[in-house]
C-alpha cells in the first residue's frame, strides 16, 4: 500500500463526499500490489493465511465449510509484500465464489528451502481477469515459480516460494483489521460476497 499515492488521496476525498469508490480502489490496490517490491521483512505465510482464512470464514456470506485451509507444521518465512499476497488470494477466492461449487481449498507445506502453496477451487472461466497475473507476480517477486491450470475447467495453482529464514518476521494482522475496515482488501475484492463492517 502506498498512502502517499495522489490517486489514493483523491479517492479518499471522493469517499468523504459519499461517492462510492470501491471499483476504482480495487484497480488502484491491484496496481500497487503488482508493483510492490520484495520487502525487507518476511511474512510468516502460515500466520498470514490463518488470519486471512479466519476473516473469510467470518465475513463471507456462504455455507459453512466452503473454505478449507491445511497449514504447514511451523513458521513459513517468505519475502512477500502483504498487499500482493492478499490481493492474489482474494482475487482467486472471488473466482471460487462465482463458480457453481463455491469451494476453496488451500494447502501449505514446506519442502527443502521452499514453501509450496496449492490452491484448488473455482474454474478457469470463473477467475477474475487479474487473478492469474497476481499469482504470477506473487511467485516472481520472491524468486519463486507458479504452475496454473489452463482452460475453462477446474482451477488449480501451485506456488513454490523460497524460504527466507534470515529475514526478520513482520507481525501478522488480526482478522478484525480485515473485517472492520470498509476499505480493507477483504471489502475491496469481495464486496458482493462479504458482509460489511457494520453487519
Amino acid at each position: 500500500m502506498l498512502p502517499e499515492n495522489p490517486a489514493r488521496a483523491a479517492l479518499a476525498e471522493e469517499a468523504a463526499r459519499g461517492v462510492s469508490v470501491q471499483p476504482q480502489l480495487r484497480l488502484l490496490y491491484t496496481a500497487e500490489a503488482l508493483a510492490a517490491p520484495a520487502p525487507a521483512q518476511a511474512l510468516d505465510l502460515n500466520e498470514e493465511l490463518e488470519t486471512l482464512c479466519a476473516a473469510l470464514r467470518e465475513g463471507v456470506l456462504c455455507r459453512a465449510g466452503w473454505l478449507y485451509y491445511a497449514p504447514a507444521s511451523g513458521p513459513v518465512p517468505v519475502a512477500l509484500p502483504r498487499a500482493l499476497l492478499q490481493a492474489a488470494l482474494l482475487c482467486w477466492v472471488e473466482g471460487t465464489l462465482t463458480a457453481p461449487e463455491r469451494r476453496a481449498v488451500l494447502h501449505l507445506e514446506m519442502t527443502a528451502g521452499a514453501a509450496v502453496l496449492v490452491l484448488r477451487g473455482g474454474t478457469g472461466r470463473s477467475l477474475p481477469a487479474d487473478a492469474r497475473a497476481l499469482l504470477l507476480r506473487t511467485a516472481a517477486v520472491c524468486g519463486g515459480a507458479v504452475v496454473q491450470s489452463g482452460g475453462n475447467g477446474p482451477f488449480t495453482a501451485a506456488l513454490r516460494l523460497p524460504l527466507r529464514a534470515a529475514l526478520p518476521l513482520r507481525t501478522p494482522p488480526e482478522p478484525a483489521e480485515l473485517l472492520l475496515d470498509r476499505y480493507s482488501p477483504l471489502q475491496i475484492f469481495l464486496p458482493g460476497f462479504c458482509a460489511g463492517p457494520n453487519e
